[in-house]
């Protein structure tokens, strides 16, 4: 049997101090359930990251998430639990802003209330507050649960470090491998003006030079993207009473990376809001009732109460219960949901939320956010993809937002020729803030009453040329040398089919009010009907379609197999691999080793940073201070200390190989929750991080504490010590892994207190195991043979053997002197002690 949570009391006290969340090999969420693996990205007010359950193989964990899908109700039921999940994490500048706190309401609201498929699953929600306490200045850093409780020493990183001097606060919610809509496009026209190139033609698809890149996509595609996936998202959102409030390409995420795989989830609700509230509410409207769901307080409240019981440390052993409870609460439809709610009031004046350069033109106008706006800038985002830019574009980047606000009433007809003068100030009269406004083309404003629809079509060499000119001429005259000359529109612009689909469009959103919905199927039809109207003659203009496969992954397989190995020599001969169907980690041991090189490139071009920084300041290069060239065989001439930022044990962590960081986490949190995992996959994760220790050859010069190391200096490794200490505790919950249940299926029959079942009644699971032997151990018959080369329970009794056998010699050797310091003012070389 599995030991009693007083019996493992002494390997929490072993529990590893990690980095801050959220570097790479730190952990997040209750006792460190997530790993982080590196950044994937970062926005205006937070940074996502790709981080590991460890929680995956736990009861515990399907009970917390899988709750409701388990008994097969409510939206979610059939959906899976994810080994990888993305952790969006606030910057700094923005701790306790209230931003992330909302959006983790907002997801969990759609991911409960929209069918599968259409947003990233709702994980979890982890809140670490800071507070004067020690306990808050570990949670923040990802500190074990058994320091809080003063179990251990804390680490002096722990007690020093303080992330974003405010603590943390993340989303946990599914991990999308996929690109965003805005990269996809990238991808494509990059491809696209590549393939150009290469044949030597004068012009790439889309109408430019082969020396710039082009931004359209092919009608059908764009059509599809908008049509088939933008607009069905966008309307799913708004039928249960929420606005986006910042629709752009990126951030529409694909699914996956295979050629078939064309399916794209809406992300990034940070600026989404409800416009229903309760029925008592101040702000409702009870003239304007809402039937069918909506975002009711409860949700919200659910986000304070989980993160409430999520950072509980009173009682260790039901923090993860009391969370349990707390997120299956909110399965069923709350009370206040059932009772209803009205649309909210329209604010007579709101300011403006989202991106210029899709914003709709009511959103520039002060307007309160509704559904009519998500769909108008909808109608933008289809007008970039088709033509490849808007007139607005370069103003956009400019952060000029008054400029669009003009150019976007030119457009839809509310601003003509006769209101132009003294447009281009309407900001301010300080010439710094009307750099690159430039002037229309008086010939082009229409006339008072008359929009500019076709503008919308002009493409993106004709916006972007014209306003280099446009800048030339404001600040050089009309008579400027070299002025840029402007190209044609694009022919689409010609299309008086496309234009009327498009002034059809926008004019219905322009009607609409704060409360009224838009005609999805009005717009829908608009945007078809570009695919109805006959191509163009003689267009010289047209793109092929998108290559859907992300060939970007086997660009990284490639880049990996033809990089040196940083992580532990592990010895080919042993071979622990669990073939049974229920035993296999789906985590891709490639995914950890591309983490690896995320980690080291952002190393190393730091280092190089620092070089060139030292270099321009007349100093010597940074990376004198790293640690050996060794971990650094990419050719970057500077390297840089993963803990040189850190110090204690979370300093000798960060040293080590990502896989050996999170194969330790893992074994941790299973000796934590026990009880929870089931023996043999405890054993499987056990068995990752022991055979590397057992087998493996320890890299001193890296990972050792100093920079003067050598491989076989013959001193005691102290870090490797403690990894192997480590190791041998966690197994210490699992008596030994000597439990039948590691290596048998459970019997039908219910097994007796004296086993008298036996194990000659189970069935033994599968592995495909091999160890080396030792060349006097020759055995006398094939059965022995079999045993010595491939019994799994003597396997894991060797590996024991090793740890153990590794942990004396260690112990045996004399410490390593400390390393040599030397000065700028003295000799090259001069230790502490010459200087005495």
């Amino acid at each position: 049997m599995q030991a009693s949570s007083q019996q493992i009391s002494s390997s929490l006290l072993s529990r590893s101090a990690h980095a801050p969340f959220p570097e790479a090999g730190s952990v997040i969420g209750p006792d460190g359930r997530y790993f982080c693996l590196g950044k994937l990205g970062k926005g205006t007010f937070c940074s996502i990251h790709k981080c590991v359950d460890l929680s995956y193989s736990h009861t515990i964990g399907q009970d917390l998430h899988l709750r409701q899908q388990q008994n097969g109700e409510g939206p979610e039921s059939g959906r899976r639990r994810q080994r990888i999940v993305a952790a969006k994490a606030e910057l700094a500048n923005f701790v306790d802003s209230g931003v992330i706190d909302g959006e983790a309401a907002v997801l969990k609201f759609l991911d409960f209330s929209l069918p599968p498929g259409m947003v990233p699953t709702y994980v979890d929600y982890v809140r670490q507050p800071a507070t004067s306490t020690e306990s808050a200045s570990l949670l923040a850093t990802g500190g074990s649960a058994a320091n809080l409780l003063g179990m251990g020493e804390a680490s002096n990183v722990e007690k020093a470090s303080n992330v974003a001097n405010g603590g943390i606060s993340a989303i946990i919610m599914e991990y999308l491998p996929g690109e965003d809509m805005h990269l996809l496009r990238d991808r494509h026209c990059q491809s696209i003006a590549a393939t150009a190139k290469s044949i030597g033609g004068g012009t790439s698809a889309g109408g430019s030079s082969s020396s710039s890149i082009p931004r359209r996509v092919s009608v059908e595609d764009a059509v599809y993207l908008v049509a088939d996936v933008m607009l069905p998202l966008l309307k799913a959102m708004h039928e249960v009473g929420m606005v986006h409030r910042d629709v752009k390409p990126s951030n529409v995420v694909r699914t996956g990376t295979t050629a078939s795989d064309r399916k794209f989830k809406i992300v990034d609700f940070g600026l989404s809001k409800s416009f229903v509230v309760p029925k008592d509410s101040t702000f409702a409207d009870p003239q304007r009732p809402w039937k069918g769901r909506w975002m009711s307080p409860s949700f919200s409240s659910s986000i304070s109460n989980t993160t409430k019981n999520a950072n509980s440390t009173n009682n260790l052993n039901s923090t993860v219960n009391e969370l349990s409870s707390t997120v299956a609460s909110i399965d069923e439809e709350p009370k206040d949901m059932l009772r209803g709610g009205c649309i909210r009031l329209e604010r007579e004046c709101a300011e403006f939320r989202g991106t210029s350069m899709y914003a709709s033109l009511r959103v520039h106008q002060g307007k309160d956010h509704c559904p009519r706006d998500d769909i108008w800038g909808l109608l933008y985002v289809f007008c970039d993809l088709v033509s490849g830019g808007l007139p607005w574009m370069s103003h956009a980047a400019a952060r000029d937002r008054d400029r669009c606000q003009i150019l976007k009433e030119i457009v839809l007809g509310e601003r003509g020729r006769d209101d132009w003068t003294g447009a281009d100030r309407v900001r301010t009269a300080d010439p710094k803030h009307v750099i690159g406004v430039g002037d229309p083309n008086p010939d082009l404003v229409p006339k008072n009453g008359e929009d500019a629809m076709e503008w919308l079509l002009f493409g993106s060499e004709y916006h972007m040329a014209k306003y280099k000119r446009d800048l030339m001429i404001r600040f050089q005259g009309e008579k400027a040398e070299y002025l840029p000359s402007v190209p044609e529109p694009s022919e689409m612009a010609k299309n008086e089919h496309y234009v009327q689909c498009l002034r059809r469009a926008f004019r219905h959103v322009a009607s609409l009010g704060f409360v009224e919905m838009p005609d999805y199927k009005l717009i829908e039809e608009c945007i078809r009907g570009f695919c109805k109207d006959p191509p163009i003659a003689n267009d010289q203009h047209h793109v092929p379609p998108i290559d859907w496969k992300d060939h970007r992954s086997n660009k990284r397989r490639r880049t990996l197999n033809s990089q040196p190995s940083r992580t532990i020599n592990e010895s080919r001969d042993v071979v622990w691999n669990p073939i049974d169907e229920d035993a296999v980690d789906p985590l891709d041991e490639n995914t950890l080793n591309e983490a690896e090189l995320d980690r080291w490139a952002a190393l190393e071009a730091a280092a190089a940073a620092l070089d060139e920084e030292a270099r321009g300041a007349g100093g010597a290069p940074a990376s004198s201070a790293g640690i050996s060239s060794a971990n650094n065989p990419s050719g970057v001439s500077s390297s840089l200390d993963p803990g040189v930022s850190l110090s204690g044990e979370a300093a000798d962590l960060a040293r080590l190989p990502l896989q050996m960081q999170f194969h330790l986490s893992q074994v941790e949190y299973n000796a934590l929750h026990h009880d929870t995992i089931p023996m043999h996959l405890a054993l499987r994760d056990w068995m990752a991080l022991a055979i590397p220790l057992a087998h493996g050859k320890w890299d001193a010069a890296n990972w050792e504490r100093g920079n003067h190391r050598t491989q076989d200096d013959g001193y005691r490794n102290e870090v490797y010590m403690s990894m192997l200490q480590k190791c041998l505790d966690a197994a210490e919950p699992f008596n030994g892994f000597a439990d039948m249940r590691c290596y048998y299926y459970p019997s039908t029959q219910e097994l007796g207190q004296n086993n008298a079942i036996g194990e000659s009644a189970l069935k033994r699971r599968k592995v495909n195991t091999s160890f080396p032997r030792d060349v006097s151990e020759v055995p006398s018959t094939a059965a022995e043979c079999e045993v010595l080369t491939e019994s799994p329970l003597v396997i894991v009794s060797r590996v024991f053997f090793l740890l153990r056998l590794a942990l004396d010699l260690e112990r045996g050797k004399n410490f390593a002197p400390p390393p040599k310091l030397s000065f700028g003012f003295g000799r090259p070389g001069m230790t502490v002690g010459a200087l005495t």
